[in-house]
């Protein structure tokens, strides 16, 4: 199978009456790197992303894999796999199944934290939200997938499950492009190689703290 290295995405245009969500907003991802998008509440962060999965239908939007000319976008989650804001795995559904469903082998869950050893059969509502996003975001960062969207993956998360969760990150880069936003932003300062900040449907590069206090994200 064809692997890019890169994934474009550019000239995502939203909008809903009355609303203008997303204008030009551009976002990028390569192998070998994390990109981190910030932005305050309700900015158009997981609009984005939803947009590039074709979960909310844009009025434009461009997407490129690697070097092809015209990249299908009906058939993106073939290449990309997305973890939203809400929990990913139906509440029908057990752990072993949604890892078994995402062909990810869950010894591996286990290994990377061994409370999940009895948690197999449970389903999501039987655990705690922090549990579950661990879980959600091993399984996603384990899929075959050639690059991954997480949208606050952080979220409920101990400190020293963040940590742990970061080092999964910049092992699994060496093989992905990974795109990330989150609230904590000095946790995604820190694990991102490239740096973007949304304001006013545009995304914006980050190359210093300075922007972000431009864009209004921070305060100086």
């Amino acid at each position: 199978m064809y692997s890019p290295n890169t994934l474009l995405v550019d000239s995502v245009h939203l909008e809903f009456p009355g609303r203008t969500v997303l204008q030009s907003a551009y976002i990028t991802s390569t192998t070998g790197r994390v990109t981190g998008l910030l932005g305050r509440n309700g900015c158009g962060k997981s609009s984005l992303f939803k947009c590039i999965m074709g979960a909310v239908k844009a009025q434009n939007i461009f997407v490129r894999l690697g070097d092809e000319r015209d990249t299908d976008h009906d058939h993106i989650g073939q290449w990309v796999k997305y973890l939203p804001q809400y929990s990913l795995i139906p509440q029908y559904m057990t752990l072993g199944e949604a890892f078994s469903l995402y062909g990810v082998d869950y010894d591996g869950l286990v290994t990377f934290d061994t409370k999940f050893h009895p948690f197999q059969r449970k389903a999501p509502s039987q655990l705690s939200g922090g549990e579950v996003r661990i879980a959600e975001t091993y399984l996603i960062l384990n899929s075959d997938a050639q690059f991954c969207i997480l949208d606050e993956p952080f979220s409920f998360i101990a400190p020293n499950c963040v940590e742990k969760i970061k080092a999964m990150i910049r092992e699994k880069k060496k093989t992905k492009g990974i795109i990330i936003s989150d609230h904590m932003y000095e946790d995604i300062i820190d694990v991102t190689d490239d740096l973007f900040v949304m304001r006013d449907g545009y995304t914006f590069p980050v190359k210093s703290r300075e922007d972000l206090i431009q864009n209004g994200y921070i305060l100086r």
